[in-house]
């Protein structure tokens, strides 16, 4: 956004259009200026009350330099619940202490981490972070595409990636990755009425399994596939 005039002003007409959601990439990285970046993008989600994701690769100290940036601009302007940190690669780098100083921080601020556990990059501590009450979602990180081929929409496969890579064995921890494929990404989107209760939106797939940590292991083929209450597949 620095090094390209003028697109900070696109992304305000966007935002002036109805557009529900801002991002960032990289603002040491990319941008140079991670003070000016954040400064930037959260004064755009500040003003329009929109959400506000942070795509950060930086790692080591810096990108844990610039995740305490995020926290304090999201505690500041009230935007706990809307912002989320993708990729967030310095977790996944940084000794334990800092880890739970951040844990900590961006559970109090309500910041989201967001991980797609792609190719041999970091991961962030998911169990550190889920006990610490950080909300942590898992996507796709590209969809047969250039950027990157393997991803299949399939989010129980995606799971099972953030599992493996996060070296999870007992069930319980598993489990952490289905939660972040599924009531993670919900919670991290704002979106209501997702979760198996009664009255809860009818979007749901069914698989043959045990137990959810074996629907995650061996991610089978469903047997249903329903969205919003219409069945697709079964």
């Amino acid at each position: 956004m620095l090094t390209n005039p003028g697109t900070a002003e696109l992304l305000e007409e966007a935002l002036k259009s109805g557009v529900e959601a801002v991002g960032g990439l990289d603002p040491a990285g990319i941008d140079r200026d991670p003070v000016r970046h954040l400064d930037l993008v959260f004064g755009l989600a500040g003003r329009y009350g929109t959400h506000l994701d942070l795509h950060l690769h930086d790692g080591g100290s810096l990108g844990g330099w610039e995740l305490e940036l995020i926290i304090e601009r999201t505690k500041v302007l009230g935007l706990g619940g809307r912002v989320a940190v993708s990729h967030a690669y310095a977790l996944g780098q940084l000794d334990d202490a800092y880890q739970d100083r951040l844990a900590e921080s961006l559970a109090e601020a309500g910041v989201a981490v967001v991980t797609a556990a792609v190719y041999s990059f970091p991961v962030p501590p998911v169990k550190k972070l889920r006990a610490a009450g950080v909300t942590v979602a898992c996507g796709h990180d590209g969809i047969r595409d250039l950027w990157g081929p393997y991803g299949s929409g399939d989010m129980l496969e995606r799971a099972m990636h953030l599992a493996y890579r996060s070296t999870f064995r007992r069930d319980d921890d598993i489990e952490l990755a289905l939660e972040a494929a599924t009531v993670g990404g919900a919670r991290a989107l704002g979106l209501d009425d997702y979760g198996l209760a009664p009255g809860d939106r009818a979007d749901l797939v069914v698989v043959p399994a045990g137990s959810p940590a074996e629907a995650v292991v061996v991610h089978p083929a469903r047997t249903l596939v329903m969205k919003d209450g219409v069945v697709l597949h079964n």
